[in-house]
C-alpha cells in the first residue's frame, strides 16, 4: 500500500510537449551568439555562394541535409552534431580548418544544438517602414474606454468579458474560497495558508473579504521575498561570476541587491524610481541613506564571461533592452537587427554609455560596521589582509606591464598600428604573434589610435607620408590638421624634426614612455591629458587585470592568488563584515564609440553618438551629455513618451499571475512578438500604472486581483477547450505547479521550520544538512555549478535574464521527493503532530490539516487507516511519517487552482 507514494508522484507530474516552433528566445539566442560564428568562421566555405563538400550552413535546410554523411546538427544532441564535433576538432574534418575557435564560441554552438538548434526558417526581410510605424507596441499607449458590457465587476472585467462574448463564451464561475485563500497565498508571499486562516477566511462574510486578504498579504514583509525573487529571474541574480581564470568566483556583496530588491518590492518603491535607482543611483543625490546603491546590482551581478568586457557590457545591453523595454537589443551587436528596427549604431550608442562606466576596486558602504570589539579586531585584520594583496598586487602587475612602457616597446606598436591598419582583429592577433608582440597589447593601440585623437592626428597623418621627402611633407600635415593637436606633441614633433615613420615613433615613444611614468605637479592639461592616456583608467598601458593576467609568472600568480582569496573568504564569511553596494562608477572621460563591423572591435565603423535606440523616443532624440549617460538612458526608459516601459513591466506582473502573459513573449515585444491577446487592456492598465496608479506595483496587484477574471474558477468546459484551448481569452483560471521556492518553502512551513523572523542578509547553502531553515530566495546561487536540484526543477537560468520559467516533467523531481533527506526531515517534522493521546482517526486529521490544510474526507480517512495497518518494509521514517510523506507529494499540495 506505501507504493502508493510513487504513485501520486507519477500523478503529480503532468507529461511535457516539446514546442513546434522555436521561441523568441531561441531565436535570439542563434542571432546574438550563433550567426555571428557561423558568418566569421564557416559561410566563406559553406555558404551561397560556395558549399564544400555539399555543406551549407547558413540556411535552416542546409544544416538539416548536411552532408552525405548525415545532417550537419541534430537538435538536442550536440554529440551527434558533425557540426560540433568538427568545431571541438574532434571529428574527421576538424574545423575551421586553420585555427581553434574561441571556448565561448564552441560554448555557444553546443549550447544552441542542446536547446533546440532554433534557426529561422527564411531569410530575415527588411522591416518595412509601415510595419514599424503600425506595430502595436511602438505606438503610444493609447487611454481605451472600458467597453459597455452588463454586470461586469470591474472595468478590467469588461475588457476580458467583452472578448469572451465575441465568442459566445463567459467567465468561469467564481472559485471557492478555499481556492481563492491558497491562490491569493501563494500568489502574493509565496507559502500556503493554515487550515485556520482558510476556516476564518471561510467565515468571513464581508463583501470585502479578499480585499482585506489582499492587503493584509501585500503588508507581508513575505512578499517582497515572493516578489523579488520574480525580479531577480529577470535580473540574472547569481553569488558567482562565472569562470574568471584564477580570480576569486565570489560576489560577496551581491545580497545586498537581492535585499534591495526584496526591500523595493515590501515599500512599494515606485516603480519609474526602481528602474531609475538599478541603473543610476550613483548619479542620484541620496542623501544619508546610501542603501538605493545597491540597486546597481541589476548591472553588476551578471556573467564575467571571463573577464571579456565587450561580452559583460552586451549582457547588461541585453538585459536593459529586454528587461525593461521588452527589445532584443543585442540581436543588433553584430549587424542590423534581423525582425526589429534596431540598427547597428543604436547597439554602439548604448555600448558607449555602459563602457563609460567602471567598477570601483572600493565599493561603497551602505550601512555601518559594527563597533564592538570582536568586529573593529576583525576589521583592523582584515585591512591588513587586503593591503598585503593589494600592494602585491600592484608590484606584480607593475612589474608585468614596465615592458610595454619601455620607448622601445611603444615604437614598436605604434609601428605594428600602422602595418595592421584594416586588419580584423584575428588577423591582427595573429600578425602580432609571427613578430613576438604581445597580441592584446596591440589591440589596446590599435583601439587608442584614431584620427580624431588630438595625441595620435598627426602619428596617423605622418603614415600616410611617401617615403621620399619624407622631412618636408611632416611639417606641411603637421600645419594641415584639421583639429588642433596636443601641444606636448606638436612641439616635439617640430623640435625633432623626423625624417622617417621610424624616427617619429621613437620621437613619439620617448613622450609616451615620459608620461606613462605618471603626473607631475603643475602639469598643464595637455599633458595630463598624455598621462591619462597611457596609464589613466582604461588608458592603453593600464590594463584590466584580467587582460594583464597571462603577462604574470605562474608562481607569482599563486602567491597573489593565496593571499586575496584568503582575504576574500574572510569578508564573505564573516558576520562583522558591513554591506557594500555593488555600484558602478562614469569613468573620468566618457567613451565616444564607434560601431565595430560584424562585432569585431579590431574593425571600427563610423563614431556614433550616446543616446536612446530611435524606436523607442523618435527622431527628436537627443545625444547623452551627463557623464556616461546613465542617468539619461534611466530617464528615458522610464520617461512619458517611451510606449515600451509601462506595458512590458505590466504584462510581467500579468505573467506571474495568470502564468502566461497578455503578450506571450512578455521580454520581446518587437515584430515577432504574436499581438496582445487584449491589447486595449494593456493599454488601459499601462495607462492606469504609470498615471493614476504612481508606478505602484501594489496597486497593479490589486487592479488584477479584486477581478472576477483573477477569482473564477480553473474548470473548463467541453466548449471552452474547443473554442480557446490554450485560454487566450481567459474563460477559466490556469491551474499552475510550484515553482522550487515555492514548493521547498512550503515544506518548511508545512514542518514548522521555516524561519520568517529575518528579512535579508548573506546567502545560504540550501543543500547540505543540516538543512537551512531560512527561505529560498537566500539560497546561494552559483552560476557555473548550479545545484542538481535546482536545474532539475526549472530554476532560472543565472547566466541570462530569464522571462519566464519553463514547466518540465523529469525523472530526477520524483527523485528528490521520494528519497531526499531534506524530505525526510520535513515528513518528521509533520510526524510531531501525532498524539499517542489521540486516536487514529485524530492524528490523521492533524496531518492532513497540517500538509493539506483540510480535513480528510470519510474516504481518505478509511485509506490512511489501512496504509497505517499494513506493515511495510524497514524505513528510516515512521508509519506516520511515510503518510506524511504521501500527502507531501501530492498534486493538492504542489498545485494551486
Amino acid at each position: 500500500m506505501r507504493r502508493f507514494a510513487a504513485i501520486l508522484v507519477a500523478l503529480a507530474c503532468p507529461a511535457l510537449h516539446a514546442a513546434d516552433k522555436p521561441t523568441a528566445e531561441q531565436l535570439d539566442y542563434f542571432e546574438k551568439h550563433v550567426r555571428p560564428v557561423l558568418l566569421a568562421e564557416c559561410v566563406r566555405c559553406h555558404g551561397e555562394k560556395k558549399q564544400e563538400a555539399g555543406l551549407r550552413l547558413d540556411t535552416a535546410a542546409g544544416l538539416k541535409k548536411g552532408t552525405d554523411a548525415g545532417p550537419a546538427v541534430v537538435a538536442g544532441e550536440p554529440d551527434k552534431s558533425s557540426l560540433i564535433k568538427s568545431v571541438r576538432r574532434k571529428g574527421e574534418f576538424p574545423m575551421p580548418p586553420d585555427k581553434e575557435l574561441p571556448k565561448e564560441q564552441v560554448d555557444a554552438l553546443v549550447q544552441w544544438v542542446k536547446v533546440g538548434a532554433a534557426f529561422p526558417e527564411s531569410a530575415a526581410k527588411p522591416v518595412a517602414p509601415n510595419t514599424v510605424k503600425t506595430h502595436w507596441a511602438f505606438q503610444p499607449v493609447s487611454d481605451p474606454v472600458p467597453p459597455a458590457v452588463p454586470n461586469a465587476r470591474t472595468p478590467l472585467d469588461q475588457f476580458v468579458v467583452k472578448k469572451l462574448q465575441e465568442k459566445n463564451l463567459s467567465l468561469s464561475p467564481q472559485a471557492d474560497k478555499r481556492t481563492l485563500i491558497r491562490r491569493a497565498y501563494f500568489d502574493l508571499i509565496g507559502l500556503p495558508p493554515t487550515a485556520e486562516e482558510i476556516e476564518a477566511f471561510e467565515k468571513d462574510a464581508a463583501p470585502d473579504a479578499f480585499a482585506k486578504l489582499v492587503d493584509k498579504l501585500l503588508a507581508m514583509p513575505q512578499y517582497g521575498e515572493r516578489w523579488g525573487r520574480h525580479w531577480l529571474d529577470v535580473a540574472r541574480y547569481a553569488d558567482t561570476k562565472g569562470y574568471v581564470f584564477t580570480e576569486d568566483r565570489n560576489y560577496p556583496y551581491a545580497y545586498t541587491y537581492r535585499d534591495y530588491v526584496i526591500n523595493a518590492f515590501n515599500a512599494d518603491k515606485p516603480y519609474n524610481r526602481f528602474v531609475v535607482e538599478q541603473l543610476a543611483a550613483d548619479k542620484l543625490v541620496l542623501g544619508a541613506d546610501k542603501t538605493p546603491l545597491a540597486a546597481m546590482g541589476f548591472l553588476t551581478v551578471g556573467r564575467r564571461f571571463s573577464n571579456n568586457m565587450h561580452d559583460i557590457i552586451d549582457d547588461r545591453i541585453d538585459l536593459v533592452g529586454r528587461g525593461l523595454m521588452g527589445l532584443s537589443i543585442g540581436c543588433a551587436r553584430c549587424h542590423d537587427h534581423k525582425f526589429d528596427p534596431i540598427p547597428t549604431a543604436d547597439y554602439y550608442s548604448l555600448y558607449g554609455v555602459f563602457s563609460s562606466s567602471n567598477e570601483p576596486k572600493e565599493l561603497p558602504l551602505i550601512a555601518e560596521a559594527e563597533r564592538t570589539p570582536a568586529a573593529l579586531a576583525f576589521e583592523a585584520e582584515l585591512q591588513k589582509m587586503e593591503q598585503a594583496a593589494a600592494d602585491f598586487e600592484q608590484k606584480m602587475y607593475a612589474e608585468a606591464l614596465a615592458p610595454f612602457k619601455r620607448p622601445g616597446s611603444i615604437a614598436d606598436m605604434l609601428l605594428a598600428t600602422k602595418e595592421t591598419k584594416g586588419f580584423p582583429s584575428d588577423k591582427a592577433d595573429k600578425w602580432a604573434v609571427e613578430r613576438k608582440l604581445d597580441p592584446r597589447m596591440l589591440d589596446r593601440w590599435r583601439t587608442a589610435v584614431t584620427g580624431d585623437d588630438p595625441i595620435f592626428a598627426p602619428w596617423l597623418a605622418f603614415t600616410n607620408l611617401p617615403e621620399k621627402d619624407f622631412g618636408a611633407k611632416a611639417k606641411d600635415a603637421l600645419a594641415a590638421l584639421k583639429k588642433p593637436a596636443n601641444a606636448h606633441v606638436v612641439t616635439i614633433l617640430k623640435d625633432a624634426k623626423p625624417q622617417t615613420i621610424g624616427e617619429t615613433a621613437a620621437v613619439y615613444a620617448q613622450l609616451l614612455a615620459d608620461a606613462a611614468k605618471g603626473a607631475v605637479p603643475n602639469a598643464d592639461g595637455d599633458w595630463q591629458a598624455l598621462v591619462t592616456r597611457m596609464v589613466g583608467d582604461g588608458g592603453i598601458t593600464n590594463p584590466l587585470p584580467g587582460d594583464t593576467d597571462k603577462l604574470v609568472l605562474i608562481a607569482t600568480k599563486k602567491v597573489f592568488r593565496k593571499l586575496r582569496n584568503d582575504a576574500a573568504l574572510a569578508r564573505v564569511k564573516s558576520p562583522f563584515a558591513p554591506p557594500r553596494a555593488m555600484v558602478l562608477n562614469d569613468n573620468a572621460r566618457p567613451t565616444e564609440p564607434v560601431v565595430f563591423l560584424r562585432g569585431n572591435p579590431g574593425n571600427r565603423g563610423p563614431r556614433i553618438p550616446r543616446q536612446m535606440p530611435e524606436i523607442t523616443v523618435g527622431l527628436d532624440r537627443k545625444p547623452f551629455t551627463n557623464g556616461s549617460g546613465r542617468l539619461e538612458l534611466a530617464n528615458s526608459i522610464v520617461g512619458p513618451t517611451n510606449p515600451l516601459t509601462a506595458r512590458v513591466i505590466v504584462n510581467r506582473v500579468w505573467t506571474w499571475h495568470f502564468g502566461q502573459g497578455l503578450v506571450r513573449t512578455p521580454s520581446d515585444f518587437g515584430l515577432r512578438s504574436d499581438p496582445p491577446t487584449h491589447p486595449e487592456l494593456l493599454d488601459w492598465l499601462a495607462k492606469r500604472f504609470a498615471t493614476d496608479d504612481g508606478w505602484s506595483i501594489k496597486n497593479l496587484h490589486r487592479r488584477i486581483m479584486l477581478t472576477a477574471a483573477y477569482q473564477q474558477a480553473s474548470v473548463t468546459t467541453p466548449a471552452m477547450t474547443a473554442a480557446d484551448p490554450e485560454n487566450r481569452l481567459l474563460g477559466r483560471f490556469n491551474r499552475q505547479r510550484l515553482d522550487f521556492e515555492g514548493l521547498r518553502d512550503s515544506l518548511l512551513s508545512t514542518a514548522g521550520t521555516l524561519d520568517r523572523s529575518k528579512i535579508g542578509g548573506r546567502s545560504v547553502d540550501l543543500f547540505t544538512a543540516p538543512f537551512t531553515p531560512r527561505r529560498s530566495v537566500y539560497g546561494f546561487v552559483d552560476r557555473q555549478n548550479l545545484a542538481g536540484t535546482l536545474r532539475a526543477f526549472d530554476f532560472a537560468s543565472p547566466d541570462q535574464h530569464t522571462p519566464q520559467r519553463f514547466q518540465t516533467t523529469v525523472p530526477q523531481q520524483a527523485l528528490f521527493l521520494m528519497n531526499s533527506p531534506f524530505i525526510g526531515e520535513v515528513a518528521k517534522g509533520v510526524g510531531t503532530k501525532v498524539s499517542s493521546a489521540k486516536t487514529t482517526p485524530e492524528n490523521v486529521t492533524a496531518v492532513y490539516r497540517t500538509v493539506l490544510s483540510r480535513n480528510p474526507t470519510p474516504a481518505e480517512l478509511a485509506l490512511a487507516d489501512e496504509f497505517l495497518q499494513t506493515p511495510g518494509p524497514k524505513n528510516a521514517l515512521s508509519p506516520w511519517e511515510q503518510l506524511a510523506q504521501v500527502l507531501l507529494l501530492s498534486n493538492e499540495f504542489a498545485f494551486v487552482d
